[in-house]
Parts: structure tokens; sequence; C-alpha cells
């Protein structure tokens, strides 16, 4: 069946929450979808949602991401390298193994969002994961307002290729339903020594291909669009939008905070009763 008005609503912000929310958005559609009866999905409304989460992204960072491309594309044609087209090659380094992972086991993931055992033990390891960041993040400098949401030439040296590369495989693994996207690029980026704010930075910079990757992959799978769509497409991205920048910002807070971690004693609940439905 089509997503109704109410369905759409509240998927729609489970999405926007979740997708930068340090708790898997994926995870939680698992759940409501199956809460909400949703038998049948919707791609049209997938994309919707990607396309209102990654305008949220746009929205929070759009003066930063302005001043990286035109600085990276003025860096091109001088052929200089500067801060803002090496924060861009790094994007493009880390998007790498996440793009090939993604596509070559993207039937296995899928698969996955039928389990409900392997859906909470993927929120499981998040909590955990999440947990491990307490102490590292609070060692790491961080600035405070707006200089929060910018990086400096200083930020980007404990950035490197190899660094990127490992980040996005964390992000690959994050396909799983359960694992954590933003959770789990943050957490290892913090792990690797970045300071906090460039760690938040680079895993929404690298957010914003991942999304647009995902909804192109969908795109192409649409063979009909009803009126009933139409409505899903439009409810489903005002929705997605206005809750992804409240879950953006939220954990912009707790990142700066150095405080992941209040998320996990939630990721062990959710997780283990998902665990235990499963088994009803």
């Amino acid at each position: 069946m089509s997503l109704d008005f109410l369905q759409a609503v509240v998927l729609g912000i489970i999405q926007g929450l979740t997708e930068f929310l340090p708790v898997s958005s994926s995870g939680h559609l698992v759940l409501f979808q199956e809460l909400l009866g949703v038998e049948e999905h919707s791609l049209v409304f997938d994309i919707a949602v990607h396309l209102g989460t990654l305008a949220s992204v746009i929205t929070v960072y759009f003066r930063l991401i302005k001043e990286t491309v035109i600085s990276g594309v003025c860096s091109l044609k001088s052929r200089t390298m500067s801060p803002e087209l090496k924060l861009i090659l790094f994007v493009v380094v880390a998007t790498i193994p996440t793009a090939i992972i993604g596509l070559s086991l993207k039937s296995t993931f899928e698969a996955m969002f039928s389990n409900f055992t392997a859906v909470g033990m993927c929120l499981i390891v998040t909590g955990f994961l999440l947990l491990l960041t307490r102490e590292r993040g609070k060692e790491l400098s961080v600035g405070g307002g707006k200089a929060f949401l910018s990086f400096s030439v200083e930020d980007l040296k404990s950035l490197s290729c190899k660094k990127a590369m490992i980040i996005g495989l964390a992000q690959a693994g994050a396909i799983a339903p359960g694992i954590s996207r933003s959770g789990t690029t943050i957490a290892v980026a913090i792990f690797l020594g970045l300071p906090r704010n460039l760690a938040a930075l680079f895993s929404f910079m690298l957010a914003i291909p991942a999304i647009l990757g995902a909804g192109l992959l969908q795109l192409r799978d649409i063979t009909y669009l009803g009126s009933q769509d139409l409505m899903g497409l439009g409810v489903g991205f005002i929705v997605a939008y206005l809750a992804g920048l409240v879950g953006l910002l939220g954990v912009l807070h707790f990142v700066k905070k150095g405080r992941l971690e209040v998320f996990t004693v939630y990721l062990w609940l959710l997780g283990g009763a998902c665990v235990f439905w499963s088994f009803q």
C-alpha cells in the first residue's frame, strides 16, 4: 500500500532526525515502518527524504560549502593546492570505498533490512562505538561558536589520504541498517586524531555525495509516478528537511561538548528490544 499522510510525516521526521543524530536512520526506519504497518516500500518517498536531509546539510554549511567550492575551483585553475581543494580531494578519496562497497554488497545490505536481529546487533555496536569516544573526544581541541562550522589550515594537518580512506571505509560499513553513518564517521575521525569540529565537518561533507548517490541509484528504479507519490514527495521532503535541521544542529551540539556517548544507553535499549522482538 502507498504511504498515507500521517505515515509520510512520521517517517519523514524519523529520517530527518536520525540521519544526523548518531542513532542510525536506516535502523529506525526499519523499526517504524514495521510499527506503522508500511508493507510496500516507496522509492519516491525515500528519494524525497534523502533530498530533504541533503538540503538541511547544505543549509547549515552553506557558507563553508560555497567558499570551499569557489576556492577549490580557483586552485584548480591556478594549479595550486589550497586547504579548500585539499578538503575536497579528501572527500573524494573517502567517498570511493563507500561507492565500491555499497555497490558490490548492495544485495547483502538490503537483506539485512528484514533481519531484526541484525539491525538490533548493529544498533548495539553503534552504542559501543560512541561510548569509546568519551575520553578521546574531550582531549581534542575545538573552536566555539561559528568557528565550529569551519576549519583551519592547522585542523587540516590532522587529516591525510590514509585517514580519509579509513573514514570512508567506516561510512561504507554504515550502509548496514543499525550502524549510524554520522556516528561512525565522526567517532572514527575522532579516534584518528581529528579535532571535533573537523570530524563533524568531514562527516557531513561526506554525507553530501553519499546521500545524493543513494538518491540517484533509487531514481533509476522508478517506473511510475502517481498523484499519491507526489503527495508523499512533497510531505517527505519538507518534513525531512525541517527535522534534518534539528538533528544536525543537535548532533553538532553534542560533538562540540564531546558527549556523543549520551546516545549509547538509548542505542543499547533499542538494539536489545529489536533482538528480543525478532524472537517473538
